[in-house]
């Protein structure tokens, strides 16, 4: 404090100070009336602000000053001072552009006796326009949440549901309250369980601010959903993981329609066996494997004996049902690690991964066996047809897969030409 400020002090009395005090309050207003409910005392920047002046005050009753409604508010805080009670009140400006709270009450004497009482306004608009925002914020948050058409979730840093909406309910059939009973790892498929934990890592860590998976989930009904699972972090203001914001969108449709449409890529219409680019790309990967590690494996080419009879003495539809009989039980001779297709027509093809050419003719002879031992009836009649089988090796010396095709397929043509011409029936 300068020697300036300490002088102009020193002349003041205890009561001249605290009136400069009271009249000079930042951001505030202070208002002292006597027991007649008559303003004694006025000051403050607050009274600034809404246009008034001490003088305008000082000496006038408060009924006077306080028009209509707005003495109707004020009224029950001042009798209460004068009762010994201090209250608080929040209240808006006229025009509504400030807010302030409003704290009254009573001014005792040197004998303790109440003698009138204190009004403190403190100017509290920023504060209220800051709630107002967050309010407003947190309806938007609720209304997003709550009518999004996409499952949303909080969920803990320790997977446990906090909050859930009706568009993730309805996509896994739970109720709210056996949803938030459970942890996401209990609704999880198994093999999705670990598929995010690194990101999961990396969100916490802040390396990443959200990410994306596709994942599985167990519906109530105990089927499973493939949903697009987006999930980002909400921190509180040091910075600590607060929750998990999910959103869940159910692809299940989707996926169906992606398996059915690769099912079809991959897969013969007519009998349900893999198709001949499914095959040639098996069969090229294989090759590469025998040539890279040293495997071994063997393709077998098969094509049915005088089919073209049976189209045309029966018809195709009989050439139909006999080719999806012969597919079928070439299906179940075979093991589940190979791999059986049509190549077209009457032609099939094995491919018998882990299988050296003394094996692999086993299995031919064994082929031969199951598709002259299949038939089919059609006019009380049995129809049948033998088959040729070639055999080709996949080892390291192999050149490459188109290679084995047609060493299978020239092996194929040369047991065909050795067999007699057999009849149809």
């Amino acid at each position: 404090m300068s020697t300036t400020e300490r002088k102009l002090l020193d002349g003041l009395s205890a009561g001249e100070v605290a009136l400069a005090v009271l009249r000079t309050l930042p951001a505030a207003s202070a208002l002292v009336f006597d027991s007649d409910l008559r303003y004694v005392i006025a000051g403050g920047h607050a009274l600034d602000q809404e246009g008034l002046r001490p003088e305008d005050l000082e000496g006038r009753p408060a009924v006077e000053v306080l028009l209509g409604e707005r003495w109707e508010t004020y009224e029950p805080l001042y009798r209460a001072a004068l009762g010994g009670e201090t209250r608080s009140l929040e209240i808006w400006s006229a025009d509504d552009t400030r807010c302030y709270q409003v704290e009254v009450g009573p001014l005792r004497g040197a004998d303790g006796a109440t003698v009138g009482g204190v009004v403190i306004s403190r100017d509290v608009t920023p504060r209220k326009h800051a709630e107002e925002a967050r309010r407003h914020a947190q309806e938007r948050f609720e209304l997003v949440f709550e009518q999004a058409p996409i499952g949303m979730a909080l969920l803990t840093p320790e997977g446990r549901w906090v909050r859930v909406n009706q568009a993730l309910l309805a996509i896994t059939g739970y109720t709210s309250e056996e949803l938030l009973a459970k942890t996401l790892e209990e609704v999880t498929h198994p093999d999705d369980l670990s598929a995010d934990i690194e990101h999961v890592r990396q969100l916490l860590a802040g390396e990443i601010r959200e990410y994306q998976m596709e994942r599985r989930y167990f519906h109530a009904r105990g089927h499973v959903i493939s949903t697009m699972l987006s999930v980002s972090l909400v921190r509180d203001r040091q910075g600590r993981p607060l929750h998990f914001i999910a959103q869940i969108q159910d692809i299940t449709e989707r996926k169906m329609m992606e398996e059915r449409l690769r099912h079809l890529a991959e897969h013969d219409p007519l009998t349900g066996l893999h198709n001949r680019r499914l095959l040639e790309r098996e069969l090229a990967m294989q090759v590469s494997r025998c040539q890279r590690y040293g495997e071994q494996a063997a393709l077998l080419v098969l094509d049915l004996d005088n089919f073209k009879q049976v189209n045309d003495t029966y018809g195709h539809r009989a050439g139909d049902e006999l080719l999806k009989a012969i597919a079928t039980d070439l299906a179940r001779r075979l093991r589940g690690t190979d791999l059986v297709g049509r190549l077209g027509g009457d032609e099939f093809a094995v491919l018998l991964p882990g299988t050296d050419a003394q094996a692999a003719r086993k299995v031919a002879a064994n082929l031969r066996e199951t598709v002259a031992a299949c038939g089919v009836d059609v006019d009380g009649r049995r129809v049948a047809v033998t088959v040729s089988v070639g055999v080709a090796g996949i080892d390291r010396d192999s050149a490459g897969g188109e290679a084995v095709l047609m060493e299978a397929d020239r092996a194929m043509y040369a047991a065909k030409s050795a067999r007699p011409r057999a009849a149809l029936g």
